[in-house]
Formats: C-alpha cells, sequence, structure tokens
C-alpha cells in the first residue's frame, strides 16, 4: 500500500512539472503592432509681406514740382499787377500777395533758387532792401552761375548804396551772358553803378555797347 502511495505521488508530481514546462512557452501578452513611421508635418506656409504702397511720382531730381511752379507762376503775375498798378492800396496788396506766393513755394522746394530771387524783386519794390538782399544771397548759394540772380544782385547793392559790390555782381551776371540791355540802360535800380567809371569799362570788358 505504501509502495502504491509513493508511485501515485511521484506520478502526480512529474505531471505537474510537465505542465509547468508547457507554460513558460505561452506569452503573457500579445506584442503590439509596430507604429509605421510618420512624415513630418509640412512647415506652415509664410505669408507674403504686404506690397508697399506705390508712390506717387516725383519730377526729376533737382526740378520743382508743378505745385512749385504754379506758385511761382502766379507771384509773378502778382507783381506784374502791382508794376501797373494806379493807387498805391492795389500796390501794396499786390506786392503782398505775390510774397505770399514765393513764401509758399519756398516752404514746399527750399532750394527753389528762381523763388528767392523773385522774392527778393517784391522786397525792393517794397524798399525792404535788407530782406532782399538775404534773399538774393539765399538764391545766389543755390544757383552760382545765374545770370539774372546775379544783375538784380547788383541792383539791390546799387539801391543801398554798396557800390562796389554793386558792380562786382554786375560783372559777373555779364559773365554768364546776362543780355537785357534795355535794363542795363534804363532800370533805375542800378542809377548808383552808372555813376562810376567801372560801369563804362565792364560794360566794354564784355563787349556791352549800349546807348542812352
Amino acid at each position: 500500500m505504501r509502495n502504491w502511495i509513493a508511485v501515485a505521488t511521484i506520478a502526480i508530481v512529474v505531471s505537474m512539472g510537465l505542465m509547468g514546462m508547457g507554460c513558460d512557452k505561452m506569452p503573457w501578452s500579445k506584442s503590439e503592432p509596430k507604429a509605421e513611421p510618420q512624415q513630418p508635418a509640412p512647415p506652415p506656409a509664410q505669408e507674403k509681406p504686404a506690397a508697399a504702397p506705390a508712390e506717387a511720382a516725383k519730377p526729376a531730381s533737382g526740378e520743382p514740382s508743378q505745385e512749385v511752379k504754379a506758385h511761382l507762376k502766379q507771384g509773378m503775375s502778382y507783381v506784374s499787377i502791382a508794376k501797373n498798378a494806379t493807387s498805391k492800396s492795389v500796390f501794396n496788396e499786390n506786392l503782398d500777395n505775390a510774397i505770399a506766393e514765393f513764401s509758399n513755394a519756398i516752404t514746399k522746394d527750399p532750394n527753389y533758387a528762381e523763388a528767392y530771387s523773385n522774392r527778393a524783386v517784391a522786397y525792393m519794390l517794397q524798399k525792404k532792401n535788407n530782406k532782399a538782399l538775404d534773399d538774393l544771397k539765399k538764391a545766389k548759394e543755390i544757383k552760382p552761375d545765374s545770370a539774372t540772380i546775379r544783375y538784380n544782385l547788383a541792383s539791390v547793392h546799387s539801391l543801398m548804396g554798396n557800390t562796389d559790390y554793386g558792380l562786382d555782381e554786375l560783372d559777373a551776371a555779364l559773365s554768364k551772358g546776362f543780355n537785357d540791355y534795355d535794363s542795363l540802360r534804363k532800370d533805375p535800380d542800378i542809377n548808383n553803378l552808372r555813376k562810376s567809371k567801372e560801369f563804362q569799362k565792364i560794360l566794354e570788358k564784355h563787349k556791352v555797347f549800349i546807348t542812352k
């Protein structure tokens, strides 16, 4: 009996051992499927910068705009009316208007030599020679080769009694092509220059011969 129990016990132990060996081959869980490599997301589209607004067409370098030229033209018209005025009030009113127009041109284009020169003419008509001289100096600085500006400088120096400076500017005006011989002969603004012996010498130097 004991032998039979012993054999039965051994059989049970062996059977359990075999079952344990079978369990070692069984996985605890299913292997997870491999994730497919993801393609990198495309970079976000960049917004194009807004196009800069087109600038208004500008005049050629050094050339005043049409608006500035319009102020000059209007100012010269007022000066012409003033010169032909039959009353002092009309004379003064138009010169004031002319100066305002020339000043507007200068404000819009500070390097417009003709605006300074023409405003100086208006100041000379008002007998404001110091202001005229300042404007003509500025005009000369901007445009030193202008025969008209140099002649106007000769005129204001003559009016102020600066004969030597006036003759120098007259010489410069003629050397740069000033050819308004009627002004040389009749312009009252240069009467003081005509009284100088150098006046005639300057005319002869430039081969300018005028009759009274």
